[in-house]
């Protein structure tokens, strides 16, 4: 059987040539695309039986936002002591820029790994999900807002409804057009 070059088998599988090369190194088979689709298969499913199980109230018990906070103060103080340093022509203040530099290296892990907690317990959404859950929201507030003229007038102007609906209609329609500008 003849193997497939990498740009057929990344066209077929949707990667790169360079990323089948990287998976061809792995022991992706390359003689036909559904045996390396099979491979594919079988790793991503042995991926997922060996990744942990998490639940997300123990990925944070609220001390890694708080050791967050603390940390930025940290870095707001060493930046304060290095630039104070070199304003003053300190000779330490290669010392207080290394103690600058660490603080913030340590912020940096502290937010990645939050960031790493957040996906973890899937607090974070697709943009398409989220696009869609916009969409959604949107079509709810347009929808609530022709209804409301009908729904209030009553209560607006008691004596005359009817003249509080054509007011509360013009105010809808005239909020409907400017926000739809706003596009």
């Amino acid at each position: 059987m003849n193997a497939l070059t990498n740009l057929e088998l990344g066209n077929a599988l949707g990667v790169t040539p360079q990323r089948i090369s990287v998976l061809k190194r792995d022991g992706m088979p390359t003689h036909s695309v559904e045996a390396a689709l099979a491979w594919r298969a079988n790793r991503e499913a042995a991926r997922k039986a060996h990744a942990p199980q998490v639940d997300a109230t123990e990925l944070d018990d609220g001390s890694l936002a708080e050791r967050i906070r603390k940390q930025n103060e940290d870095v707001s103080r060493a930046r304060d002591i290095w630039r104070a340093a070199m304003e003053g022509g300190d000779p330490n203040q290669a010392k207080y820029h290394t103690q600058f530099n660490q603080a913030t290296s340590k912020l940096l892990d502290l937010e990645a790994e939050q960031e790493r907690r957040l996906i973890l317990s899937r607090e974070y959404i697709t943009a398409k999900e989220a696009a869609e859950a916009m969409r959604q929201l949107t079509a709810e507030m347009v929808n609530r807002l022709d209804k409301l003229a009908l729904d209030v007038a009553e209560a607006c102007n008691p004596e005359n409804p009817a003249k509080a609906v054509k007011a509360l209609e013009a105010w809808a329609r005239k909020t409907r057009s400017e926000l739809s500008a706003d596009e």
